[in-house]
């Protein structure tokens, strides 16, 4: 499958910043890939990205290594790109790896609690509570974006960002994880995270065990 196979709707980029462009067009690409509107497999050509995000090739090829840098494209200069495998085992391992580095960014989130962040996650919270149009993934991806923001430090931030955007890929793209993603499991973390209390370092490693467990199919 390729780009003109994609039913996707043109959507271009009208910023002049340089620095938002790249950006944007990162979080585009990126956003398909985790809700499998590129599909695994599928083939990215530059003109064909370029048509459609109306820009020219050095954002798309600047997203495209920072997307192949964290695991989510394959690159071979000069002959193709194409949206990486979805593999189980990485999902896994990527859990297991997120239960040793999870601890410490909690932590981090504690030691630099403001009001603005506690109501934000507060608010994330009851929104799971009240409406049922509510997606959980898409919460809990808000929630650890919350977390991983606020931390100092940015080298941890930016290494769990990365290892996520696996376990969230395949969050959005498979049916099994809904029971473990619940919306009650979501409200307790964000709650437990705004609170500090250290429950929300056994939500996560919870949650994270879980799903492991379900890309192995156990």
């Amino acid at each position: 499958m390729t780009l003109d196979d994609s039913p996707l709707v043109a959507t271009p980029i009208q910023r002049v910043d340089r620095r938002l462009l790249r950006n944007d067009v990162f979080e585009l690409l990126l956003e398909r890939i985790l809700t499998g509107d590129f599909e695994p497999g599928m083939r990215l050509k530059d003109g064909d990205l370029t048509d459609w995000l109306h820009v020219s090739r050095t954002p798309v090829r600047e997203a495209l290594g920072r997307l192949e840098h964290v695991g989510l494209v394959f690159t071979a200069p000069n002959r193709y790109t194409i949206v990486a495998p979805l593999v189980p085992w990485e999902v896994a391992a990527t859990s297991r790896l997120l239960t040793l580095l999870y601890p410490d960014a909690v932590a981090g989130v504690r030691d630099r609690m403001t009001v603005d962040l506690e109501l934000e996650l507060d608010l994330l919270g009851g929104r799971l509570e009240r409406d049922p149009q509510a997606q959980p993934v898409e919460l809990l991806r808000r929630v650890l974006g919350l977390m991983l923001a606020s931390l100092q430090n940015r080298v941890l931030a930016d290494l769990l960002d990365s290892l996520q955007l696996r376990v969230f890929r395949y969050l959005y793209l498979f049916d099994g994880p809904a029971d473990i993603v619940s919306r009650e499991r979501v409200a307790q973390l964000a709650r437990a995270i705004a609170s500090g209390d250290d429950a929300a370092v056994d939500h996560l490693l919870e949650l994270m065990r879980d799903i492991g467990l379900s890309a192995l199919g156990r």
